[in-house]
């Protein structure tokens, strides 16, 4: 079944069983019921909507109005979510109370609780945007190795999800926040746009702004393939960022080798190579080699001899709390932080923004700043 078709269906049952909740018991005006039928409908159409408005050509007051529409859709979602929770609560109450079944479906005693839902969630989501649009947190982890030569400061940045409706003040202000860690060089790992280069000339003028010792060094996620994956590669090209497709570099006289390959998943899908043995070709045994793949998930060719660290993200560290399980599951236990797969050390990022609704619940994003500094006589390399 395809994914839309899946989504329709989900979404006509869950408008109808919100519509009678809400107002299928109560004595309400025809004009309340339409509003209010009207309010869901374009709740649940608003990931469409919203699509559209990023794409089309319209003016930039236009385009700002997609947050709003995915701040409803995230409330309508959250509003049946918290309903249904509530209401299932309140039926094994009932049950226990051997309460008549009649007494949930009492107009006045429903219509008020219907309302400190619809508040409660209300709260729910501005906190929930709260969290998506405050700084991110600058997380910060001290990596000591024989194989590396001199201190290195390795900041990284994923997930930022860059589309018309985010400013490039926003942009500005990341850039300026990520300067002032004075870093060597900094790591992008995909999912850094969701539209055209053309349509975000503006933003990534800022983006570009990045100031590091060494190089901006980034690969592509899934995202990056939806907008176009070759007409990105040349944008990156020309922002003088170092696209690692399959390749890799020496950071510099530090020790450290840093490889890179596009989305695994995206790459199958539209059947582009995923290719680790052409990103580790330079790397030297001595080397510190960090992997940058944007899914948490180990290519072909990736073992613990050739590869000490791997970066990734997609994960969003499931963003939006109770999605945090879903997405462990569907990303093979792996959420957020450190890992060990097969012998390689992973770290996973919560994003540095967010996607979708403008919404993190209990999932902060983060700017990543790893200390790379060679190992003492008694030190022990990084677990």
């Amino acid at each position: 079944m395809p994914a839309e078709l899946a989504f329709l269906i989900v979404a006509v049952a869950v408008i109808a069983i919100t519509y009678k909740t809400y107002v299928g018991y109560g004595d309400y005006r025809w004009y309340t019921k339409l509003g209010f039928f009207l309010f869901l409908l374009i709740g649940w159409s608003a990931p469409f909507l919203g699509f559209i408005l990023r794409r089309a050509d319209l003016p930039e007051s236009f385009v700002y109005l997609t947050k709003g529409l995915y701040f409803l859709f995230g409330f309508v979602f959250f509003l049946f979510i918290i309903s249904f929770i509530r209401d299932t609560l309140w039926m094994v109450i009932d049950l226990i109370r051997r309460a008549p079944v009649e007494e949930m479906k009492n107009p006045p005693l429903l219509q008020k609780v219907n309302i400190i839902t619809f508040v409660f969630c209300l709260l729910f989501c501005f906190y929930g945007v709260y969290e998506a649009e405050k700084n991110p947190a600058i997380k910060t982890y001290d990596i000591t190795s024989p194989k590396v030569r001199q201190k290195t400061k390795v900041v990284m940045l994923s997930d930022l999800h860059i589309d018309v409706d985010v400013s490039p003040e926003t942009i500005e202000r990341l850039v300026n926040r990520v300067n002032t860690l004075n870093p060597d060089a900094v790591v992008i790992v995909g999912d850094i746009v969701d539209n055209t280069p053309v349509k975000l000339y503006k933003q990534m003028q800022e983006l570009k702004k990045l100031k590091v010792k060494d190089h901006v060094y980034l690969v592509l996620g899934n995202h990056e393939f939806y907008s176009g994956a070759i007409g990105w590669g040349l944008a990156f090209a020309q922002m003088e960022f170092e696209f690692l497709n399959n390749y890799g570099e020496k950071l510099g006289d530090t020790g450290i080798y840093i490889a890179g390959i596009p989305d695994i998943n995206a790459a199958e899908w539209f059947k582009k190579p995923v290719k680790a043995k052409n990103a580790l070709y330079k790397a030297e045994k001595e080397d510190y080699v960090i992997m940058l793949s944007h899914t948490p998930k180990l290519a072909e060719g990736v073992t613990a001899e050739n590869v000490d660290l791997q970066l990734s993200g997609h994960t969003h560290g499931g963003q939006i709390y109770p999605f945090h399980y879903f997405t462990e599951i569907a990303n093979d236990g792996v959420l957020a932080g450190f890992y060990n797969k097969n012998g390689v050390q992973m770290y996973v990022s919560r994003g540095t923004r967010y996607w979708g609704p403008p919404m993190r619940i209990f999932a902060p994003s983060e700017i990543t700043v790893f200390n790379f500094s060679p190992a003492g006589k008694n030190d022990k390399p990084a677990a």
